[in-house]
């Protein structure tokens, strides 16, 4: 039994050894890209998202009187399953507008929402109308 797992392991270290390594290195390389560009991204919306915190707007003051939050950040949570189908945190009578909406990520099944960065540009009868920055 000795002698066999000695050979089976010196196989197996073998085939190791000859595996291409290149494209487990090129994925690993590019997960890092991806994780220093989401930190840095990130860092950049900061002050935003700390300013959108502080300020904790809800759908309903925006709604109400849009003119008195216009360029302010909020962080919402937000379903957006479909293009041109967006609301906050599974309340479809809340609907959002957006006027960047293909840089709005998509969200999954009702009910599962994402919290985005955006500033307010109004509101009106379709609902509140922002622009997506990002993250938070």
């Amino acid at each position: 039994m000795g002698t066999r797992s000695f050979v089976l392991g010196v196989l197996v270290g073998i085939l190791i050894a000859l595996l291409p390594w290149e494209p487990v290195f090129v994925w690993l390389a590019g997960r890092f890209d991806l994780a220093r560009a989401r930190h840095e991204e990130q860092k950049s919306l900061s002050p935003q998202a700390a300013l959108a915190y502080r300020l904790d707007l809800t759908y309903e003051q925006v709604a109400a009187k849009p003119q008195d939050f216009v360029g302010k950040p909020v962080v919402w949570c937000v379903d957006h399953p479909d293009p041109n189908v967006s609301f906050l945190e599974g309340r479809p009578s809340q609907p959002l507008v957006w006027s960047n909406d293909e840089a709005v990520l998509r969200t999954g099944p009702k009910g599962h929402c994402t919290r985005m960065l955006a500033v307010v540009e109004g509101a009106g009868l379709q609902g509140v109308r922002l622009r997506f920055i990002g993250l938070p």
